[in-house]
């Protein structure tokens, strides 16, 4: 993989899904009630989509975001704002500690600043990145399997006996009821609270302690945690703990999602249930918590245990809880799945331009241009074809006769407020002899295309017929002389695309150069011969 994919991957994952766990915070406060524990589980199992898929879907849009100067194109359009941000903090930094400062060039503090702001330059910074995130990811992950290791350890050496008699019997009736598939329960001891143990081959530890009377519902709900896949669950959440460990609002996710899950498992266990079975079951848990409570967010295991202030919520919830309604549960999930798929849209798209076929219509008649004032007309009427399209509302103009075009001719210019120039030299007999205009384009500050380009095998023959067939109508001089034009590269700006053919001229000092926009619409930026 290279830096660029990964940090177009990390930061992208990390933007999104930064504003959507936000946004469920506020929903999980506001929206628990009519809603119910699943949806805002549904929408925690939607953040973790966006933090583990390095999926990026083509988005029309996200060009125009895309900072200047960025020559490599497998830098996405927000990766290149973090590019360039950190480039302009530490240039405005070195200019802090050199002027407001006065901190001579040859001191330490300004050389490491410099050579900061250098290193996002040459490539050093990212391997540095790429070298710290690596090392990061390895420490997490390496944690998290360690506490995983030792506590399934623990346990396994604590398990004393399999379940059975007539405790064995109810978890039966109770799986069957539920309509899941008897998982091993073992007694344990000593053990604070039963759990579910495990991903691939998932078993119940039960505390050998456990009040027979209590034992029942504790098993219901290891039960529907089972059902519900939580043990999984937890292994999305140590994933994207360990993959983008350095975001505390990852954390924070995690540590949120652990405690609806919890709330979405109490849930199901308590419905169908009346009041005073409600209360009952909520007692078994206010017992739980009152004892040591199980290792935490690291350790691939699912308990009854929690912290008193969540106990508070977790049991006014089981207590007061209420059918959530429908309508809403459907809205939340429909619009919080249409927001991943938007979540993933942070690549440029760039579209097969439509090439016209070429046709008399698209140009003016060619016809002869005897004086300035006709000129001037007929460049007016060039500037408003659509191939051309430059908006000259407001322009200076400017005629004059052009003597370096082999022949007799006109040159237009016009300077408007929305391009820097238009220029076209008309032949006075008929013809024009070249266009060049400059539309609002930072030309220093393209960037070349790194692998879909025009050279597309389809596309490429096509638009090259297109350009000689506009070169000969608009000059007709130039019949039979094009057989050597080539495409010589595309670039792009922002979220426009453009291409560059030419060609030597057979029997002259000059070569034919075109230069044409080709997304989102073609348009010719520059024709004619020049120096070759």
């Amino acid at each position: 993989m290279r830096k660029a994919d990964l940090f177009n991957f990390l930061l992208e994952a990390n933007l999104m899904a930064c504003m959507a766990i936000v946004l469920l915070i506020i929903a999980r406060k506001m929206l628990r009630k009519p809603l119910g524990s699943g949806p805002i589980c549904f929408g925690w199992l939607l953040v973790a989509a966006r933090l583990l898929c390095p999926l990026a879907l083509p988005n029309p849009l996200i060009g125009s975001i895309r900072s200047d100067f960025i020559n490599d194109l497998a830098i996405r359009p927000i990766a290149t704002q973090f590019k360039r941000r950190a480039e302009d903090a530490l240039a405005d930094l070195y200019s802090f500690t050199r002027v407001d400062l006065g901190i001579p060039e040859e001191h330490a503090l300004s050389r490491g600043v410099f050579r900061a702001y250098s290193s996002t330059w040459d490539g050093s910074m990212a391997k540095m990145l790429v070298v710290i995130y690596l090392v990061g990811f390895a420490l997490v992950l390496g944690w998290f399997i360690y506490s995983n290791l030792r506590f399934h350890r623990n346990i396994s050496r604590n398990r004393i006996e399999p379940l059975s008699g007539e405790l064995l019997e109810k978890y039966r009736a109770l799986c069957e009821k539920r309509k899941v598939r008897m998982l091993p329960v073992f007694l344990v001891d000593p053990l604070p609270s039963a759990c579910l143990i495990g991903v691939f081959r998932p078993w119940i530890a039960l505390p050998v302690t456990a009040d027979p009377g209590e034992a029942e519902k504790i098993l219901d709900h290891e039960i529907c945690h089972f059902k519900g896949g939580d043990h999984l669950f937890s292994l999305l959440r140590l994933f994207c703990c360990a993959l983008h460990w350095f975001n505390p609002l990852v954390w924070l996710g995690a540590n949120l999602c652990r405690a609806d899950m919890e709330m979405r498992c109490d849930e199901r266990v308590t419905r169908g249930m009346d009041d005073a079975q409600k209360r009952d079951y909520a007692a078994v848990l206010v017992k739980a918590a009152a004892r040591r409570t199980l290792p935490g967010l690291p350790v691939l295991a699912t308990g009854m245990t929690m912290k008193a202030k969540r106990l508070k919520s977790r049991v006014k919830g089981i207590i007061e809880n209420q059918r959530p309604i429908r309508a809403a549960a459907f809205a939340f999930v429909l619009v919080s799945s249409m927001l991943l798929v938007g979540a993933f849209a942070t690549a440029e798209y760039y579209p097969i331009p439509s090439i016209p076929d070429f046709s008399a219509d698209m140009l003016v008649e060619n016809r002869p241009v005897e004086t300035a004032e006709e000129a001037l007309a007929l460049a007016r009427e060039i500037a408003a074809l659509p191939l051309i399209a430059t908006d000259v509302d407001g322009a200076e103009w400017e005629v004059d006769e052009y003597p370096d075009a082999g022949a007799p001719a006109w040159r237009v210019k016009a300077v408007a407020p929305n391009i820097n120039y238009y220029i076209v030299v008309l032949l006075k007999e008929g013809g024009i002899y070249s266009i060049a205009q400059s539309p609002n384009c930072n030309w220093d500050a393209v960037n070349q295309f790194p692998k879909y380009s025009h050279r597309d095998e389809e596309f490429k023959p096509v638009l090259l017929e297109f350009v000689k067939d506009f070169s000969v109508y608009a000059n007709p001089a130039l019949e039979g002389k094009l057989d050597g034009m080539k495409f010589t590269y595309d670039f792009m700006y922002q979220n426009r695309r453009y291409a560059v053919f030419e060609t030597p001229i057979p029997g002259t000092f000059q070569h034919m150069m075109l230069r044409l926009q080709t997304s989102p619409e073609i348009r010719i930026l520059e024709y004619g011969p020049g120096n070759g």
